[in-house]
């Protein structure tokens, strides 16, 4: 024990005195450490509502600093809350009824009011959505035996992530096709081909018999093809190039022919030699200057999806998609920088990791915005929309829980337009053949994307099916 003398508490008390005429403070509380769970982009953390290291002039109200921000899903009655608190045994799960259940997701805050004189710390949540408030009692909670990272692990959702698009090749498609007769034929006269030969190259390299084309989205050829075939394939391509090369150096070309040799190299996908993608970047960059590639509008449909088809590397993708991005999302057009972006996201494994939060949203506002453009119309102009929201999903593979209804509040937005475009077609009572068949096609891809939207996705080559209804 220490020996006081007889006036250290009368001392005490006066040296308290003085710090209290000065507006000093003369003693804290001890608050213990309380703190819930909240979802993140990274998916469940613990957050606190009274922080470690917090301390409080001894008779002042506590209110934490940062209100925790939770999200309620439409259609909830009810509203789970983890807790725990410093010294109790276990954590607990509260559980808060709403009364009738949310038409819409609602974000509610959680914080705390303590007077640690006064007694137990008192949770509120706030509904502002609702109009409500609501008390959180940590007394009427049940215990949860786990521990707190065991609850935490528990609530990360399972969000899928769609496969990379592949488009396969397949030798029968080239015998289908018969595209090594007419390399072989083209071959020999490769310096004078026509218009309508470059065309007609082009059509069979569209082609595809059961969902295989000539040559694969990643520029792969089917190995059964003879070498031989292999290097007519190569010369004719050098003589795609050599034309194109000519009209950008200026010089004098045949006049007969526009774009069909340019259009031959992109539909060999990642197999189109490197120069073209700079040659369509480069033209995209000096939008609005004259351009050999782009005299006639319709030519940029071209010029943007061509791009998308054939980037092979990682360099050009980045540059790509930071030219996309700094243009004006809301000038976008649904068949060219849209779809361009489209096949970007679905066709690379590194092109969703180029992208940030910002980018994510506006590319969300697009998205819906290309879905909007459609209804009530024959879904003319939808080829890309439900491709680009896949191509979004692959966000994941950075964001784990991105586009996650009731984590990420973007996708309540796209649930409800894919909702509404799913209503618009169910409603349709006496479509015309071509809607009626593209109804059919697409139905049944929304109701994939909303379980992708909703965490419970179940088609892994989602990619592969839109593409395929698209007919592109």
């Amino acid at each position: 024990m220490i020996d006081l003398p007889a006036t250290a508490v009368a001392s005490g008390a006066l040296v308290a005195a003085g710090r209290a005429a000065r507006g000093e403070s003369i003693y804290f509380d001890f608050l213990p450490r309380l703190s819930t769970i909240v979802f993140a982009a990274t998916g469940p953390t613990s957050f606190d509502l009274v922080r470690p290291d917090e301390t409080l002039e001894a008779g002042r109200t506590y209110r934490s600093p940062e209100p925790a921000s939770l999200a309620i899903p439409a259609g909830q009655k009810t509203v789970s809350v983890f807790l725990r608190k410093e010294a109790a045994e276990h954590p607990r799960k509260a559980t808060v009824s709403l009364g009738e259940p949310l038409h819409d997701q609602s974000r509610v805050s959680l914080w705390v009011e303590q007077k640690p004189a006064a007694g137990r710390a008192r949770i509120f949540m706030e509904a502002r959505d609702l109009g409500r408030n609501f008390v959180v009692d940590w007394n009427e909670a049940q215990d949860d035996a786990r521990t707190w990272s065991e609850i935490i692990d528990s609530l990360a959702p399972r969000a899928s992530i769609p496969n990379r698009l592949v488009l396969h090749c397949a030798h029968s498609t080239w015998q289908a096709s018969m595209l090594a007769w007419d390399l072989k034929e083209l071959d020999g006269r490769r310096a004078a081909l026509s218009a309508k030969d470059w065309k007609n190259l082009s059509a069979k390299l569209q082609r595809k018999i059961n969902n295989c084309q000539c040559i694969s989205s990643d520029g792969e050829l089917p190995p059964e093809i003879d070498r031989t075939d292999i290097d007519r394939l190569d010369r004719v391509t050098e003589a795609a190039l050599e034309f194109n090369r000519a009209r950008l150096r200026g010089e004098a070309t045949d006049d007969r022919i526009y774009n069909e040799p340019l259009q031959f190299l992109t539909w060999q996908f990642r197999r189109c030699p490197p120069e073209v993608a700079d040659w369509l970047l480069e033209c995209i960059e000096k939008k609005g200057q004259l351009h050999p590639f782009t005299r006639h509008g319709q030519s940029w449909k071209l010029v943007f999806q061509g791009l998308g088809r054939i980037i092979s590397d990682e360099a050009r993708e980045k540059r790509a998609v930071a030219l996309l991005l700094s243009s004006r999302i809301e000038d976008w057009d649904w068949d060219r920088q849209s779809a361009c972006m489209a096949f970007l996201l679905s066709c690379s494994a590194t092109a969703p990791l180029l992208l940030g939060r910002g980018d994510v949203e506006r590319l969300v506002q697009r998205t819906i915005a290309d879905f909007r453009l459609n209804l009530g119309t024959a879904y003319t102009k939808f080829n890309y929309a439900p491709f680009l929201l896949a191509g979004l999903l692959r966000w994941r593979l950075k964001e784990p829980m991105a586009l996650v209804a009731g984590i990420d509040p973007l996708a309540a937005d796209l649930l409800s337009i894919v909702e509404e475009t799913e209503k618009d077609l169910k409603g349709r009572r006496h479509p015309e053949p071509a809607l009626r068949k593209r109804r059919d096609k697409y139905l049944p891809i929304l109701a994939d994307l909303k379980a992708e939207l909703i965490g419970e996705g179940a088609n892994p080559d989602l990619l592969l099916d839109i593409y395929s209804a698209s007919g592109s």
